[in-house]
């Protein structure tokens, strides 16, 4: 029999909360990988012919390596445990910082996409969502905030890291030390790891139950997989290009450094808040607020002028950049209840970071086509108009079915 709630091994015990925390930081750890490309990006373009595109082409395969592997891994941890992704996670970690490091683009490709994204970081986020969600009752919003945070801290953390490491011993040897320590921490953090404590099928592998639904089951995957998608390209492309977009205003780096530093610092308050809120209205209710926050911090990067204005709109910036994303966790185990499928949220979580990679690299193009960043956060916009509408749509069919008195 599963432990009951409150044991002190069981559901919303001091174990839960332990967990909770391990995980987070283990996608703290996994996620540290993919920030060497932005802070190291003129060292390791220094290595490739003074070639930009060498190292932000490693940071978007990265991403959609990541994303893709997220599926991979939910899958494998409803068929195993969620230990055996976090153990090919440390393992792929400390032996792509090598092999990443050790050649030429190609080494650094297939080093960021098979071991660092796909075998690696996409071994920690959907397979630690999916299994801490079951281990909570009472308190579950709290959990998934913590485990939420754990990317944003992984974004405060590492680049601080790396800006010590890169003058002293160059960008590879600091890929292998980033590989061997956080390779190392991931191994013994699978070791404290436990599946939860749900109902399972034959062999004890996970087994997803039959719901109700308010949509059927393919519409709700698809509406909230292009959801995922336009809310990140929304969202980073401010982001990735706060730097930037403050040097164009005549303002040194330092300023678009601090400003993405009030995006990941208000993302962590931000998203226990709307955890709780959840918790109260419901989570498909947060999501759609959070979107329309969003797109209020997007209308004000396309008047903002002041360094103040800029500094203002990254704390509002911040408020949905985790919280609308921790929401699709969330809403699927709302939906599917607890016996999802973990392949759900990797799917889910694929589209986000095709999102987040795609959203980088149209803002880019959009400035180098129109030598400004109008347009591009004008399409920002249009993709966050997008999310509401695909949110809405989920909305007003669940609404639909708890007035007609159906099971949601």
């Amino acid at each position: 029999m599963p432990p009951k709630v409150g044991t002190r091994g069981g559901i919303d015990s001091p174990y839960a909360w332990r967990l909770a925390i391990v995980s987070m930081l283990c996608v703290a750890l996994g996620g540290g990988g993919i920030y060497l490309p932005m802070v190291g990006l003129k060292e390791i373009a220094a290595d490739f012919g003074d070639q930009r595109a060498v190292p932000s082409f490693a940071y978007m395969v990265g991403f959609f390596g990541m994303g893709v592997g997220g599926v991979f891994m939910g899958w494998l941890a409803d068929r195993t445990s969620p230990r055996v992704p976090l153990f090919i996670a440390g393992v792929s970690i400390a032996a792509g910082g090598f092999a990443a490091s050790s050649g030429g683009e190609i080494a650094l490709y297939v080093g960021y996409t098979v071991l660092l994204g796909f075998l690696g970081n996409a071994g920690t986020f959907t397979p630690a969502m999916n299994n801490v969600q079951g281990w909570f009752e009472r308190h579950r919003n709290t959990a998934v905030a913590i485990i939420s945070v754990g990317p944003a801290i992984s974004g405060s953390v590492w680049p601080q890291v790396y800006r010590v490491l890169l003058p002293e011993i160059g960008w590879r040897k600091t890929l292998v030390v980033y590989g061997l320590v956080a390779g190392v921490l991931l191994l013994l953090g699978a070791l404290y790891v436990r599946p939860a404590p749900i109902l399972r099928g034959p062999g004890g592998r996970r087994k997803e139950e039959k719901v109700p639904l308010p949509l059927p089951s393919s519409v709700i995957m698809v509406l909230l997989s292009l959801a995922g998608f336009c809310c990140c390209a929304a969202m980073a492309i401010p982001f990735v290009h706060m730097v930037a977009f403050c040097g164009d205003l005549g303002y040194p780096a330092a300023r678009g450094t601090e400003a993405v530093s009030l995006v990941l610092l208000s993302a962590i308050v931000a998203t226990f808040v709307m955890a709780r809120l959840a918790q109260r209205i419901g989570p498909l209710p947060v999501s759609l607020l959070c979107s329309v926050i969003q797109i209020g911090s997007l209308v004000g990067f396309l008047y903002v002028r002041d360094i103040n204005g800029i500094y203002a709109l990254s704390l509002l910036h911040g408020i949905p950049f985790i919280a609308i994303v921790q929401g699709y966790a969330l809403n699927l185990r709302f939906l599917y209840g607890p016996t999802i499928a973990g392949w759900r949220l990797g799917v889910v979580m694929l589209f986000a970071m095709a999102g987040m990679a795609a959203g980088g690299w149209l803002g880019g193009f959009i400035f180098d086509a129109t030598l400004s960043y109008i347009s591009a956060f004008q399409s920002a916009l249009a993709f966050n108009l997008l999310n509401l509408m695909l949110l809405g749509i989920l909305y007003f069919a669940q609404r639909r079915r708890t007035a007609a008195g159906l099971p949601v």
